[in-house]
């Protein structure tokens, strides 16, 4: 993911626009299992939904081509062991357009939730 937006006004509002229609069913989900979601970070069109500590679990849609306007839905669970960092991770899509992850928005949030629950401690690699 690319480190921040460093254009216009108007181009935030076409690359993040794509997101702000899945605020509402994703803000809905988030509720309906406990999940935290975050909006944009560092700068960049995202939306992240947090759960657990121990590992931790993520569930982010972010823009992967601002040009294209392509977009990666992609699963991360990670375990902090001393100074060490275990991780596990996969992508439900990759480099897709969003008319494939926004009509079926709430279908891949549970593949995506399903998935991550699934994933212990033990699945974690350095």
């Amino acid at each position: 993911m690319p480190n921040g937006h460093h254009g216009s006004e108007e181009e935030w509002k076409r690359l993040e626009g794509p997101l702000r229609d899945l605020d509402a069913p994703i803000d809905a989900f988030a509720r309906r299992h406990g999940l935290t979601v975050s909006r944009n970070y560092h700068n960049w069109p995202e939306r992240s939904l947090r759960s657990g500590t121990d590992p931790e679990s993520l569930i982010q849609i972010y823009l992967t081509d601002e040009g294209r306007l392509t977009w990666n839905l992609w699963l991360c669970a990670s375990q902090d062991r001393g100074r060490q960092r275990f991780w596990k991770k996969q992508f439900l899509r990759r480099d897709v357009p969003m008319s494939e992850i926004g009509p079926v928005i709430d279908e891949l949030l549970n593949e995506a939730l399903r998935t991550i629950s699934s994933w212990r401690s033990e699945d974690l690699e350095s």
